[in-house]
């Protein structure tokens, strides 16, 4: 069956699915993250899902933020 919760390593279960109540803030990338991002997008601008998931750990982002930054640059590529 699908699992829709995940165990945290603190123990508590959280939902993994998207929960609208939870307040998110917009985060900055700072120079350094864009100066790594900007690296890998030269290196490839489609990076694949495990790539992705080490530049997120690399830079304290999520995998999705990481997507959202390669697809915001390859928009700002082809302008």
């Amino acid at each position: 069956m699908f699992d829709a919760f995940h165990q945290s390593p603190h123990g508590e279960f959280k939902p993994t699915f998207y929960n609208p109540f939870e307040v998110k803030h917009r985060r900055r990338t700072s120079r350094q993250q864009l100066k790594i991002l900007e690296k890998a997008f030269n290196e490839n601008p489609k990076p694949h899902a495990a790539v992705r998931q080490a530049l997120a750990q690399k830079l304290n982002m999520t995998p999705r933020g990481v997507q959202v930054w390669f697809q915001n640059r390859r928009a700002k590529a082809k302008k």
